[in-house]
């Protein structure tokens, strides 16, 4: 019978969306294939016979979601968490902008590198170079039937990277029609524009046995700025209570500050100004070039100058007007930088993709398919400048009594007191990364039988190719240009005296477009990945037991990765002693010794795998289980840079009756080292960094006892000076070629209850224990958990260069096997369908509760532990509620997405905050509505709301701008109109 069943289950999978578009065949046809995965074994089999936990995403919940993009979907799952999406790319945190535009899953949240992206079961070409992570934007929404998410280990049935689990894309099979989808975008705000157009065609030829289908489609939508959302361009933060004494005084620590802002410049200019209580009176009133330069606008340490600013709306020079609640730079409101308001909300992108797909029934056991896709992509982001002007990041600039671009307010105010100079506070011209990614790939394969076995093998081959192109500015050129007089006719000129320099008005945004074209200067930096698969398997029956058939799948795959990124050549740049030549403002540092540079990263790697695996039934038919089957699998992989390593999986699926069946999983799961993290090339830059054997410091760190002794080991004794106290030491970044895979073991536990067809319950239990995480440490921490355990770790020393007198020359801070993680928590899925009236009523849950989720950087140290379940990024409870109701016309949805209350900061102590803020982020509805109906048989206008109440993130720091889990963009509304001959 299980022969039978393996080629029956073989043939649905080559046969999967009948020709017909006539709503009760796909229906029919999908219910046919929704009881068959790929997903987690190679072995075919029924969804009920599945050990692993699955989430499916199935057509209709993708087309009702009204996504155009399918990342923007993903996102939305609840064991999704911290991805990268369209809106959560800026330079405030981990996300550079050099990511603009891609679609990056993260299941678990445990890191996009530890989620394996798959194809029809396949992998994909990965989207950014050195890296693995497919961007989820190259697959066309049309095409997919439905995705499966499956959490755990998974490098038994699909090799490395499999760690956390598996987002699998199974696409539609001989498409048979016409179909154009078109549809226009636009948020309540009146912005946020997109359009989305794609036409697919397929034709079934040759007696149906040969299949060909065309996707196109080009999608559109604008940017947003920062600006746009007045709750997200501002920056709500917690300061320093001035009025609180100390610990258990009845008084917060901190006090809120609605609208943060650093009081040592502005986008519009601050202007310096010293007046009759300037602390160096007697000298030359050159307020720059002196031992005490202003750093802070309203003179807060009584150094005697005024401060003056641009009004922003009137254009007028003012008084500046000091923000509230001030930490020295940090204020509440007032005329300071908001760091925000350069930020991108939303990215602009435009994408191109194009699909071609056949397949060819050569005979009744041989079925040939092949698959040609293209993918281009624009987007962009923009951030924070690359020079900042207030001298804490970057030089004041010095604005002459000859400077023709001085408004006359200050012209007046330095001749009434007799100012050569003053200082003017700015942000220099703002960071903007424009990215394209062009991707190609081919497959070819066949899968049919011989004898009595089924087999599979493919060919592909992916390329990836983006440049990045960033606005900088040539700092000899920009300083040149900025020093500005006049000539004999009052002109405005570069006081160098070079024709060709244009003199450059930092004042109010007021330069000109040909002064910034003398200044900027556009950075490209050129990608390429190329990845190249192959892959044979065979699956069937081995030999019977009382139980039944032994079935097995096993095979060979071989994989080839290559990456190099390359940097400009001013990027590049670097002086004969090491230190970067600071040719622009990105690579530019407080002082000559931090300036840093990119170099180079080439690398490649290829992979050779065996794997095998088996379902053994152990029991059928008995008192006390319907069928019991025992799964085992495993995988050896050669890896041509970290070597051999074996992973395996076991599970258990016990069915009791047709209502009630328990399942288990426990496999050891790996991720290999990517080509960034092997083969960076060095890089050195300058730091000021603490050194733990400076006399000073033998009494901090977690022991000091230990630390004492560690450092006499090194030779060094208590009364040790470290020239690192007074200056910078070099830091060298590079890549690791002794690094070894990570490992993980998870563990899940699942019960599966089916009281009626159209009623499905299922709970998992999934624990997820990642060791040896590739990581790297901050240069100071480096040096101290070289000397602050009971012994000297020679992990950390050994990336320690001191000379003999224990004068550290300089420190790597190369990646290494040291983190640890740890996440674990139950799944809840439900779904129900129930005829209602004339239509169908169907309704789908899917929750997560998180119990745990644990970071160690570095697993020696006791109290380097990150708990971070229940924290505001990492919600115990994420769930999405679905209702659609379908008729023979009209189709309705209404979609939840629930977020449950979160701790805003797990560390926070006793009166750490104000009364009213009791450290909780409060829970979070989104509501979403699809209207669709059928105007003819073949025509179907819709209408989605995605955030139908508009609800906003909550007001509070790196919350108030949402991202993947808290929508930032408002309600929006898109329509369109589908048709299908």
């Amino acid at each position: 019978m299980h022969k039978v069943l393996t080629k029956t289950a073989m043939a649905v999978s080559m046969a999967v969306s009948l020709p017909s578009f006539a709503q009760d065949t796909i229906s029919d046809t999908q219910d046919t294939v929704e009881n068959i995965s790929v997903t987690g074994s190679r072995i075919m089999r029924t969804s009920a016979q599945m050990t692993t936990p699955t989430t499916v995403i199935d057509a209709q919940t993708i087309k009702v979601s009204g996504v155009k993009n399918i990342g923007e979907l993903l996102h939305q799952m609840p064991a999704l968490v911290d991805g990268i999406g369209s809106t959560n790319i800026n330079d405030n945190d981990d996300n550079d902008l050099g990511k603009a535009g891609l679609q990056l899953a993260n299941l678990r949240g445990l890191g996009q590198m530890r989620t394996l992206v798959l194809v029809d079961g396949r992998r994909h070409v990965p989207g950014a170079a050195g890296e693995a992570s497919v961007d989820l934007s190259m697959i066309p929404v049309e095409l997919v039937e439905r995705v499966e998410i499956i959490t755990g280990g998974a490098s038994a049935i699909y090799g490395a990277d499999a760690v956390t689990g598996v987002v699998n894309f199974i696409m539609r099979k001989n498409y048979d029609g016409l179909a154009l989808d078109a549809s226009v975008g636009r948020s309540s705000r009146s912005d946020a524009d997109n359009r989305d157009v794609s036409l697919s065609f397929g034709q079934n030829f040759a007696d149906n046995r040969a299949n060909l289908t065309f996707h196109l489609n080009y999608s559109k939508q604008d940017e947003v700025p920062m600006t746009a959302r007045d709750y997200a361009n501002q920056r709500p933060s917690f300061l320093a209570n001035p009025e609180n004494t100390g610990p258990d005084d009845g008084i917060p620590n901190t006090v809120f500050t609605p609208d943060i802002r650093f009081q040592a410049l502005s986008e519009e200019g601050v202007f310096y100004v010293p007046n009759d209580n300037w602390v160096l009176a007697g000298t030359p009133f050159d307020i720059i070039n002196n031992p005490l330069p202003p750093t802070f606008a309203d003179d807060p340490f009584g150094l005697g100058y005024d401060t003056f600013i641009i009004d922003r709306d009137s254009g007028q020079f003012r008084d500046f007007i000091p923000g509230k609640n001030c930490a020295v730079v940090p204020c509440d409101g007032g005329d300071g930088f908001r760091t925000a308001e350069t930020n991108t909300l939303r990215q602009p992108t435009e994408r191109y993709l194009a699909n071609i797909s056949g397949n060819y029934d050569v005979s009744d056991n041989l079925s040939l398919f092949s698959n040609l896709k293209y993918g281009k992509v624009e987007s962009a982001a923009s951030g924070q400048a690359s020079v900042f002007h207030d001298d804490n990041f970057g030089p004041l600039i010095a604005i002459r009594s000859d400077n023709p671009f001085r408004p006359q307010e200050l012209v007046d105010v330095m001749t009434a007191r007799n100012l050569d100079v003053v200082a003017l506070a700015v942000v220099g011209l703002n960071s903007r990364n424009v990215n394209k990614r062009e991707t190609l790939q081919f497959t070819f394969g066949g899968e049919g039988f011989w004898r009595d076995y089924g087999y599979n093998f493919y060919v592909q081959h992916g390329k990836v190719e983006s440049s990045s192109t960033s606005q900088d500015v040539l700092n000899e050129r920009y300083y040149e240009a900025l020093d500005a007089t006049t000539d004999a006719q009052g002109n405005p000129v570069c006081r160098s005296g070079n024709s060709a320099c244009v003199p450059f008005n930092p004042i109010n945004n007021q330069a000109s477009q040909a002064a910034i074209d003398y200044v900027a200067v556009t950075l490209r930096q050129e990608d390429e990945i190329k990845q190249t698969l192959a892959s044979f398997s065979l699956n069937g029956d081995l030999f019977e037991l009382p139980a039944g058939m032994v079935a097995f799948a096993a095979g060979l795959e071989y994989r080839k990765e290559s990456s190099s990124s390359i940097p400009d050549p001013l990027a590049q740049a670097v002086d004969a002693d090491g230190v970067g030549s600071g040719l622009v403002g990105s690579r530019t540092g407080p002082s000559r010794e931090e300036n840093s540079y990119l170099n180079p990263v080439k690398g490649s790697f290829d992979v050779k795998e065996i794997f095998g695996e088996a379902i053994v039934p152990l029991l059928e038919d008995t008192p006390v289980a319907e069928r019991v089957e025992l799964e085992l699998a495993a995988r050896l992989a050669n890896h041509s840079e970290t070597g051999s390593d074996v992973t395996y999986k076991s599970a258990l699926n016990w069915t009791f009756n047709d209502m009630f069946r328990l399942r288990g999983t426990y496999s050891k799961a790996v991720r290999a080292p990517n080509i960034q993290e092997l083969f960076a090339p060095n890089s050195i830059v300058g730091a000021r960094v603490t050194d733990p054997c400076h006399n000073t410091e033998l009494d901090n760190g977690r022991d000091p006892q230990n630390r004492r002794a560690n450092c006499q080991a090194l030779g060094i004794d208590e009364n040790f000076v470290s020239e690192a106290s007074f200056g910078t030491r070099q830091v060298i970044t590079r890549g690791n070629l002794a690094l070894k895979p990570e490992e993980a073991d998870t563990l899940t536990l699942g019960l599966v209850v089916t009281p009626t067809q159209d009623l499905n319950m299922a709970i998992d239990f999934w624990d997820i224990e990642i060791t040896d995480a590739i990581t790297s440490f901050d240069a100071s921490d480096v040096l101290a958990n070289c000397v602050d355990g009971a012994g000297l770790n020679e992990e950390f020393c050994s990336l320690i260069k001191r000379d003999g007198e224990g004068q550290i020359n300089n420190i790597s801070v190369q990646n290494i096997n040291a983190s640890k993680f740890a996440a674990r928590g139950t799944d809840l899925d439900i779904s129900y369908r129930y005829a209602l009236g004339d239509g169908e009523l169907g309704l789908t849950f899917k929750g997560t509760y998180l119990d745990k989720r644990e970071f160690r950087q570095n697993p020696n140290d006791p109290e380097d532990i990150s708990s971070l379940a229940g924290r505001w990024d990492f919600p115990r409870v994420r769930a999405q509620v679905n209702t659609v109701y379908s008729t023979g016309s009209l189709t309705l949805a209404w979609g939840v997405n629930y977020v449950g209350e979160s701790t805003f900061n797990k560390t926070a102590q006793p009166e750490e905050y104000p009364d009213w803020f009791d450290n909780k982020v409060p829970s979070y509805f989104k509501h979403n509505l699809h209207l669709g109906y059928g105007l003819t048989e073949n025509i179907n206008l819709y209408l989605d709301i995605n955030n139908l109440t508009d609800k906003q993130p909550a007001f509070l720091p790196n919350i108030n701008s949402g991202g993947t889990l808290y929508d930032g963009l408002g309600r929006y509304y898109t329509a369109g109109i589908n048709v299908r001959m």
